[in-house]
């Protein structure tokens, strides 16, 4: 049993194609290989255009994110780092008491049935 019927024009056309293939073959199988043979160079072609030349310069202009999960799936070489110790001696810790923020919105309370329901129609 079929899980999806298809559209009418759909199968139309599909048919047609099939019919058309099945009549080139039988009336003129040595035109039908040629043109086989033509689609697949064409298509070989554009895959590789397109590996070659398109799919780079894409990968070359991707989002900032995308750069960034690809270099940080990438194994990094460990470097020596140099300690400074002495820098950090050296800082004063300077304690400042903490200043809590005050927002100057003033927030106003809308009355109304809060629990009112709207009147939507139903599809």
């Amino acid at each position: 049993m079929l899980r999806h019927s298809y559209h009418p024009l759909v199968l139309a056309i599909i048919g047609l194609a099939i019919l058309g293939i099945g009549i080139q073959l039988f009336n003129r199988p040595g035109a039908f290989i040629t043109q086989i043979l033509v689609t697949v160079g064409i298509v070989a072609i554009l895959i590789f255009v397109m590996k070659t030349f398109i799919l780079p310069r894409i990968m070359r202009n991707r989002s900032p994110f995308g750069q960034a999960a690809h270099t940080s799936n990438r194994p990094t070489a460990k470097r020596a780092v140099p300690f400074s110790n002495k820098k950090k001696d050296k800082k004063k810790t300077v304690s400042r008491p903490l200043i809590k923020r005050q927002s100057n919105v003033k927030l106003t309370v809308i009355e109304g049935k809060k629990n009112k329901k709207k009147n939507r129609a139903l599809f």
